[in-house]
């Protein structure tokens, strides 16, 4: 009897999953989103990285609490109020993009903004920080207008060429490529994501991209007034402005 109840318990064991041979995992077939590209199993990685210069975020909401206000006034982690209060880049959203190839050739077909609404809606307006900042110079530039039901990246500022609709990137084992992305809003605010479409060894995959660190992808146009406006130095402190005008 103890022999057929062991027997009796393996094969439960197997059924289950739960013995101790695994099955072998299936191979991922996505891209890594940050790193460097695995030969066996990346086809290729990509980063983002926030490049405003200087410029603004706009808050949905007045800053109300006193641990926020505290944190704007002594210069301590102005981050961290605009995540707890949804903030969004104001006017432009200036993000850059690198891709680094793997072990073998593929083409970039296109790049694919993906709003989180169907329409733009009105713009922040409970507060505006303006702060001092740096930026630098891209490869390739790409436009979008998030005021569009549809946004696409377009080949200049005030341009209508869409981008990918007569180009593709090639990126080559081991390549680097170098993007720089302006979203802007005039009339609205917006949120979305990013979706790179690619071929490789003849299928079609996709691939989203990250968000840079600490930064969310979303942009809103400017209000014509604010609750309050706090306005930065090169110190980090940032003082209120009696003018609710941006």
């Amino acid at each position: 009897m103890p022999v057929i109840a062991a027997v009796l318990t393996a094969l439960a064991l197997q059924l289950v999953g739960l013995s101790g041979e695994s099955e072998p995992a299936d191979e991922p077939d996505a891209a890594s989103a940050s790193g460097t590209p695995s030969a066996k199993s990346e086809p290729f990685a990509v980063s983002a990285r926030s490049e405003n210069e200087a410029g603004c975020m706009a808050l949905p909401r007045q800053v109300s609490t006193p641990k926020d206000r505290a944190e704007l006034v002594s210069g301590g982690d102005v981050d961290a109020v605009i995540r707890r209060n949804d903030g969004a880049r104001a006017g432009a959203l200036k993000t850059g993009l690198t891709l680094e190839g793997g072990a073998e050739s593929l083409t970039v077909t296109s790049i694919e903004i993906e709003p989180k609404s169907p329409r733009a809606a009105g713009p922040f307006d409970g507060t505006l920080l303006c702060e001092e900042g740096a930026g630098g110079e891209p490869k390739i530039q790409l436009f979008a207008d998030l005021d569009k039901p549809r946004p696409v990246f377009v080949t200049g500022e005030h341009s209508t060429r869409q981008y990918f609709k007569d180009k593709v990137i090639t990126l080559g084992p081991g390549e680097q490529v170098n993007l720089s992305a302006t979203f802007q809003a005039d009339k609205g605010s917006r949120a979305f994501g990013l979706v790179i479409h690619y071929v490789r060894n003849g299928k079609e995959r996709t691939l989203p991209v990250p968000a840079p660190k600490g930064v969310r992808y979303a942009v809103t146009g400017y209000a014509e007034r604010y609750g309050s406006v706090y306005r930065g130095s090169s110190s980090g402190v940032y003082s209120r402005d009696e003018d609710t005008r941006p």
